[in-house]
């Protein structure tokens, strides 16, 4: 329940695999090309979307942190960017494994909800919902869900459904290489957050309020996803 379900609204892209099998770093998309989900939202690339993971454990609760990589952000005819990074973090509390809070980024900051305040695919054993969107006439980001995103026919994806695609953790790569090699490369104006460098800054963005946790630990044991 803790991997979040993805809709795309249709003035966005879809979320592609940062780097190929054979280790080319994507390319990205020149920002220019108008309007803004030119090129970028084809129905196949939903077969491919790869997601990118890092967790964090101590103080009784763990964080994971999601990144999504997208080729380009066109906010207007011309500006914007080649490549964007967006994240979702997911706080749970190791005693129970409950899902607490949801953090989606927003620009340079996130939007923080209890579980309570998010839509959830489903009752029970459900998964989070966020929307890539534009967000008016500004740059992309995460927006929660609401339940106009579940009414007239759902989600507005190709495939009409929530997307959750194959998911590689931080210690789940063929190689320690192939992972650095993402990790380190420039994306320019685009931050990715799951870097060392990034990582304890983004917790603490991602964060809610009066929640105790060292952005700087792993727990014994923890951090082997």
């Amino acid at each position: 329940m803790q991997y979040p379900g993805l809709d795309f609204d249709t003035d966005s892209c879809y979320n592609v695999p940062a780097i190929g099998p054979n280790g080319d770093i994507a390319l990205g998309l020149d920002p220019n090309n108008w309007p803004p989900q030119k090129y970028c939202r084809n129905e196949e690339m939903l077969e491919r979307s790869n997601v990118y993971s890092r967790q964090r454990c101590n103080s009784g609760y763990c964080v994971i942190m999601y990144a999504y990589y997208f080729q380009k952000d066109t906010p207007a005819e011309v500006g914007g960017h080649r490549h964007d990074w967006e994240h979702i973090a997911v706080w749970v509390r190791q005693s129970d494994n409950y899902v607490t809070h949801v953090a989606v980024s927003q620009h340079s900051g996130y939007d923080i909800r209890e579980n309570t305040q998010i839509e959830w695919t489903s009752a029970g054993d459900g998964k989070p919902t966020a929307v890539y969107h534009k967000d008016g006439g500004s740059t992309h980001c995460f927006r929660f869900a609401g339940k106009a995103d579940f009414g007239n026919g759902g989600p507005e994806n190709h495939w009409r459904k929530w997307i959750t695609g194959p998911l590689i953790g931080y210690h789940g790569w063929d190689t320690v290489e192939m992972r650095d090699s993402m990790m380190t490369h420039d994306w320019g104006a685009a931050k990715l957050a799951i870097t060392n460098e990034n990582f304890p800054l983004n917790i603490n963005r991602a964060r809610p309020n009066g929640l105790v946790f060292d952005e700087n630990f792993d727990e014994d044991g923890t951090n082997n996803i």
